[in-house]
């Protein structure tokens, strides 16, 4: 196989079949002050067993979704090697992050702290940043989006209401297990010219609260895998 790219949280390698096998790392994602976050654009250490966490919630989600009829790049996954195959994707510039607030944390409350403060309620808030650390994913509208050719207006829209309906189905789930999404981020591509959920959905790209605490990697990984 192929390295085709080393990541803040896993590797990529090319199969000879054409499909990519991303390789999950124990890799704790943050902010310059060493605070995990799962907005950080750093690696601020590493946890034993978030690997595992990662793509067992990965596959976990990913064939929920499927049961929905959500189309995603996810093939299988190997639970033990804590790897993953998924689909070859074309991506929206250099990609793209796509956010569900349903309350303020992190870098909401950064830009907005003198509006709101830390876990006030939100109306499902939706937002884009462009991938790109050097710059600290910057927002971007749908204006922008489109003017800079990334992706177009009729793109967004379809993006959006996927993005909003994967992000609520994955929040009913997460109150069955008595906890709280506070936000989440997605990325999308296309495969065969449709707009295709890719990536992850892990501790590593959410939030999530228990009585207003809000959970480590492990601590959710241990929480959602036991329920």
């Amino acid at each position: 196989m192929e390295l085709v790219k080393t990541g803040k949280t896993k590797d990529v390698y090319k199969q000879p079949d054409g499909f990519y096998l991303l390789k999950f790392k124990d890799t704790v994602t943050g902010r310059i002050s060493g605070e995990t976050d799962p907005g950080g654009n750093i690696v601020v250490g590493f946890m034993d067993k978030v690997a595992a966490g990662n793509v067992f919630i990965t596959h976990y989600y990913f064939e929920l979704l499927k049961k929905h009829n959500i189309s995603t790049h996810y093939v299988n996954a190997d639970l033990i090697k804590n790897e993953m195959v998924v689909r070859p994707a074309k991506l929206f510039g250099n990609g793209l992050e796509f956010i569900v607030r349903y309350k303020a944390a992190g870098s909401f409350v950064g830009r907005f702290g003198n509006l709101c403060k830390e876990g006030d309620k939100l109306p499902k808030i939706f937002e884009v940043t462009i991938k790109d650390d050097d710059r600290g994913d910057p927002p971007c509208t749908k204006e922008i989006l489109e003017a800079l050719k990334i992706i177009t207006a009729a793109q967004y829209d379809e993006i959006r209401e996927k993005t909003i309906k994967i992000c609520d189905i994955i929040k009913e789930d997460i109150e069955k297990h008595e906890l709280e999404l506070i936000d989440i981020k997605l990325e999308f591509a296309l495969i065969d010219d449709e707009i295709t959920l890719i990536d992850e959905i892990s501790p590593g790209n959410m939030r999530v609260c228990r009585n207003g605490k809000k959970l480590d990697y492990l601590t959710l990984f241990n929480l959602l895998k036991s329920t």
